[in-house]
């Protein structure tokens, strides 16, 4: 447990000033000392993990909501001054949340009672259009201060609300939300759903003015975003704690790691891990005579595997859960040999061959250019659903430009800057020479078709990638998404997932085998003259 003293009662009590009449303050002076705790439990990046499912997917096995619920029931027996939110990331990660688009979440969720949820990036994965039908399907309301709808925006998005206030046991209670700012980097359509997303910051000076009108005793910030040692285009933590000290607790998420209470700038910070792996507890004092928060006790409760599921959820879901077992147990194909796979390879690991032909038959691309989604294998024999789910655990789809030679190689040359780490993509449909230690320009060379021969440089190919990566992929690929505005490039987004269409591929074929890449050779040793130049 992290225990954490407030600063200065009446420094505390100054900066509530403008939140509550003076007359009101001046007459709870004279009244007697009265305290309230307000228990706030917190969830975050949930990512469909209702249950635990132990070596299922690729990640996110060894929590469960339906644990946590035994947890939160707990912590609300123990003081009915609670309050119940989620900081996002909530439907996406598992075939059972997949199977019902996000309605096993919702409606344990629904039961459970959350009081409110910000919206996290992955909320995106299925569409804007499915994720409007999630966000009709919550009761709690969801928060997002930065995210804009403008009017040709979904109509559930008008529903998305900048705060929104509660009463406990007397006090006025103000939930303030913000998602990442990232999120136009990583999905396409979002603008054009005539949707926006801006700066934390610029969003909180708009929303907290009006949030100061309703005169709040406790402020709560949501954030789908998470707390770096500096910070990202995807992660403002450190710049919003810093300048909004008016926030009694900040909550946030985005990066899977735990953090039970720390004083970032002006504000305290806490994070609860992902994957339904336990429950923040954060105990608030408020004393009404000096009308501030006087103390607050941070406390992270694990899932552990003797713990109980609670028996209503369990009951509301069985049904799905039974489907997604038989789904993930369905037998697609086999193959050979292990397929492995390699962040570290120039070339394509079996299993980038494999998200690559699968890619390439659907949409009839000559290149396909495509890296590794996750660090599992498929071990030789039976291909199961629950072996696809392992290497493409995320719902990405895929989209096809007709791209010259010459910028075929600058996506490569751009991609070639995250050599050895799981950013990489290799190319698939041709050959090429990798230089890692020459200059930047120079690190791809040589570039031909699969069999060797020439690429005439004003034929336009068929090449196809994927979405997160034409989306901008959070920024690293400018060239990328320049080649794919161009009219030449008439760019076409797929509407299947890029697991379906492996799962298609395996049906269809049946019996595999892919040996390891061999359409990259690696120079690591430069002639002189590049070492003279540099």
């Amino acid at each position: 447990m992290n225990r954490r003293p407030a600063r200065s009662r009446n420094l505390r009590a100054a900066a509530r000033g403008f939140f509550v009449f003076a007359a009101v303050a001046l007459g709870a002076a004279a009244a007697p000392a009265r305290t309230v705790t307000l228990t706030v439990i917190s969830t975050t990046d949930l990512h469909g993990s209702i249950r635990q499912t132990p070596g299922v997917y690729a990640e996110h096995n060894e929590g469960s909501l339906l644990q946590c619920a035994r947890i939160i029931r707990r912590i609300r027996a123990e003081n009915p001054n609670s309050l119940l939110v989620d900081c996002g990331d909530i439907f996406q990660g598992t075939a059972e949340s997949f199977l019902t688009r996000g309605d096993i979440m919702a409606r344990a969720m629904n039961a459970l009672g959350y009081d409110a949820f910000a919206i996290g990036n992955h909320e995106f994965d299925w569409g804007v259009d499915a994720l409007g039908e999630m966000l009709g399907r919550m009761e709690a309301p969801a928060l997002a201060a930065n995210l804009l709808a403008g009017p040709a925006a979904p109509a559930a998005f008008r529903k998305v609300l900048p705060y929104v206030i509660k009463e406990v046991d007397g006090l006025k209670v103000a939930i303030v939300g913000l998602t990442t700012p990232n999120i136009p980097n990583w999905f396409r359509d979002v603008a054009t759903h005539d949707l926006r997303v801006v700066d934390s910051r610029r969003a909180l000076e708009a929303t907290l003015p009006q949030v100061r009108k309703e005169r709040p005793q406790i402020l709560i910030l949501l954030v789908h975003q998470g707390l770096m040692a500096e910070d990202d285009a995807a992660n403002e933590i450190n710049g919003i704690c810093r300048r909004f000290g008016e926030f009694d607790l900040v909550l946030g998420g985005h990066l899977h790691w735990v953090l039970a209470g720390a004083r970032i700038g002006k504000a305290d910070y806490a994070q609860s891990g992902s994957g339904g792996r336990g429950v923040m507890r954060t105990d608030l004092t408020f004393d009404t005579v000096e009308n501030a928060v006087v103390d607050k006790k941070f406390e992270y409760l694990p899932v552990t595997r003797r713990l109980k599921e609670d028996p209503e959820i369990a009951a509301l879901v069985s049904n799905d859960l039974a489907r997604a077992d038989e789904w993930l147990g369905t037998v697609l194909g086999e193959t050979t040999a292990d397929l492995t796979y390699s962040p570290a390879g120039t070339g394509l690991s079996p299993v980038q061959q494999l998200l690559c032909a699968a890619i390439a038959e659907k949409t009839g691309a000559e290149v396909v250019l495509h890296g590794i989604l996750s660090d599992q294998s498929i071990s030789a024999g039976d291909i199961r659903v629950s072996d696809v789910w392992k290497i493409v655990p995320y719902e990405n789809t895929v989209g096809t430009l007709w791209l010259t030679l010459a910028e075929i190689h600058s996506i490569m040359e751009e991609a070639a800057a995250y050599l050895g780490t799981d950013r990489y993509f290799g190319a698939w449909g041709v050959r090429y020479a990798v230089h890692p230690n020459a200059p930047e320009g120079r690190r791809i060379r040589d570039l031909r078709a699969a069999d060797g021969s020439a690429i005439n440089g004003r034929r336009r190919i068929k090449t196809a990638l994927n979405s997160y990566h034409l989306a901008g992929g959070g920024g690293r690929f400018p060239s990328l998404v320049a080649a794919a505005a161009t009219p030449n490039a008439r760019l076409e987004l797929l509407s299947t997932t890029t697991r379906d269409m492996v799962i298609q591929y395996v049906r269809a074929h049946r019996t595999l085998t892919f040996p390891a890449g061999t359409n990259a050779v690696v120079v690591r040793k430069e002639p002189p003259r590049w070492r003279w130049r540099n």
